[in-house]
């Protein structure tokens, strides 16, 4: 009786509860409470079609996708990619049976919260597509890393209170002030990788951030009711943030180097108007920046270089011929320039001209040459070299005397290397040459106080140790110049050529900003590599030196 009695009891009560479990159950359909799909509470929603439309609604948004700094977008139909809602919804159903729903039933029958189920995104897409997407962004925006470059003068306002003191200016100082050439590091190269940045993209597209606000747990309802959360759904569909960041392996920055000297020049004159050739050689390392250094250009006063070069191999005592070198290097005389090339050929100009040439030859400097002296005006042909056989540029060079900026940067290298008892000058020519010889021809050149072109460019002018010749004709300008830099000795020859008439103003002003970068190259140099500035030399004049003129050059007298 006792069995039966408590059967019956709970027939009656299965039987009462039965039609209320099932309506809940019909009204759970097709996703019970706390079923989550692909990371989204949709419960509210009944209608599978509705289902869809918010899945795919959320997932088919564009995401933002970065390349470093670099902002693209994707938009999932570009890859295919497409929301399986089938199989989420039938995934989501095995919670409407067995012990699973009936937790649910009872859990919300009590007002508890419910215990979080997930179904997983179902998804598919185009593997060829995304990886094309992916090669075709590379292709765009992958780059080799960068050399050092120099950013170009600016002018800024400054106040009193922004007054920089490395600009010298006063702390009441209010107005312009203008930022010097600034040489700093390239930046670095960056390769995307196509294999390693897929997932990250897939994450994204998968990710359900566009809907966290209706994460959070839906208030407990009675049985049978149900409230569509529209509000959090439109707060969802406002705070979609999907990104993704791809996968770049980096290569560091380019050194600072000549290389980099020299293309930072070369597009410094790219629109220059004519024609500029640079040569820069840093006499501590022997490395060279070249703008178009093996471009004929007429030899002007900077080849009396040469000449007082030539004329070393046959002296036995500057008492002869030192005030003619004095002033040809240093008040550029022409007249004393051709009595020093005629001493050269023992009386014959025509055999000094051939003298010079020969030893140019020699050092291998075989695109210069001298046939005549200065300021004559016979019409001769030129001596044929590489440089002037060139058809890319055509400065009109003078048929007399010819050279370019390679051959007479390096000259005066040498020139400097032979002071010191090393080179080309002492390997070609032994005892001819002595280092004490060019020690004095560096002195005479050091008479020449034309303080603009190369010289006016420098930071400190008057207190800069430097020697150098610079010459001119009605189309070109040159400067060549021997300086003491941040990190030591550097050569720098500057030709400029332009047609008709190379003005002035154009000439200076280029050659100061040509000075002015290789200068704050070689600072920038010693800063980097902690290179503390050696001393100069100071340059002695021969025995019996008789002056000329009464010179302040700092090489010669240490300021």
């Amino acid at each position: 009786m006792t069995k039966f009695l408590r059967f019956t009891l709970l027939l009656i009560a299965f039987l009462s509860l039965f039609p209320l479990y099932t309506r809940y159950k019909a009204a759970s359909a097709p996703i019970p409470a706390g079923v989550y799909l692909a990371g989204l509470e949709l419960s509210h929603l009944q209608d599978a079609a509705e289902i869809e439309k918010t899945l795919v609604a959320g997932f088919q948004e564009p995401v933002a996708i970065y390349y470093h700094e670099t902002r693209l977008v994707l938009r999932p139909q570009e890859i295919d990619f497409q929301i399986d809602t089938g199989a989420m919804l039938a995934e989501a159903q095995q919670y409407l049976n067995g012990p699973d729903f009936i937790d649910i039933a009872l859990r919300q029958l009590a007002g508890l919260a419910q215990r979080r189920r997930d179904v997983a995104l179902r998804y598919t897409y185009d593997p060829q597509k995304l990886a094309t997407w992916l090669w075709q962004v590379g292709q765009d925006l992958d780059h080799p890393p960068n050399a050092a470059r120099a950013l170009p003068p600016q002018w800024n306002w400054r106040g009193y209170l922004e007054v920089d003191p490395s600009q010298a200016t006063p702390p009441s100082f209010v107005g312009t002030v203008q930022r010097d050439w600034q040489w700093t590091l390239g930046t670095a190269g960056q390769t995307l990788l196509i294999d390693e940045s897929k997932q990250p993209i897939l994450d994204a597209l998968t990710d359900s951030t566009f809907a966290r606000a209706s994460e959070r747990p839906a208030d407990p309802q009675p049985l049978g009711r149900r409230t569509v959360r529209a509000a959090d759904m439109r707060d969802a569909q406002a705070s979609m943030k999907r990104t993704a960041h791809l996968v770049l392996q980096e290569s560091p920055p380019l050194p600072l180097s000549m290389e980099a000297l020299g293309r930072v020049l070369d597009s410094y004159t790219s629109d220059f108007p004519g024609f500029a050739a640079i040569y820069v050689q840093d006499l501590t390392t022997g490395e060279e920046a070249n703008v178009d250094v093996d471009v004929a250009f007429s030899g002007m006063s900077t080849m009396k270089v040469a000449i007082g070069s030539a004329a070393l191999r046959q002296l036995d005592d500057f008492h002869d011929v030192g005030q003619w070198m004095d002033y040809a290097l240093g008040e550029s005389s022409n007249f004393a320039a051709n009595l020093l090339l005629q001493w050269v050929g023992q009386g014959d100009i025509y055999a000094g001209g051939r003298q010079v040439t020969e030893m140019m030859q020699a050092l291998g400097f075989t695109n210069s040459f001298i046939q005549t002296g200065y300021e004559d005006r016979s019409d001769i042909r030129q001596i044929v070299t590489s440089a002037n056989s060139r058809t890319d540029w055509n400065t009109n060079p003078d048929t007399h005397l010819q050279s370019t900026p390679a051959d007479m940067g390096r000259l005066l290298a040498e020139i400097y290397r032979c002071q010191l008892g090393q080179g080309l000058l002492i390997e070609t020519f032994g005892k001819d040459i002595t280092p004490e010889e060019c020690r004095v021809l560096l002195f005479y050149m050091s008479h020449n106080e034309f303080t603009e072109l190369v010289w006016g460019g420098l930071p400190r002018p008057t207190q800069s140790w430097i020697i150098h010749k610079h010459g001119f004709v009605n189309e070109a300008h040159s400067d060549l110049a021997l300086v003491w830099g941040p990190t030591g000795p550097y050569v720098i020859a500057v030709y400029l050529w332009r047609a008709g008439w190379m003005d002035w103003d154009t000439s200076n002003s280029t050659m100061k900003d040509i000075s002015r970068i290789v200068w704050n190259f070689f600072a920038y140099k010693a800063e980097l590599e902690g290179i503390e500035t050696p001393a100069p030399p100071l340059l002695s004049p021969p025995p019996n030196y008789i002056p000329v003129n009464h010179y302040r050059s700092r090489a010669a007298t240490g300021g």
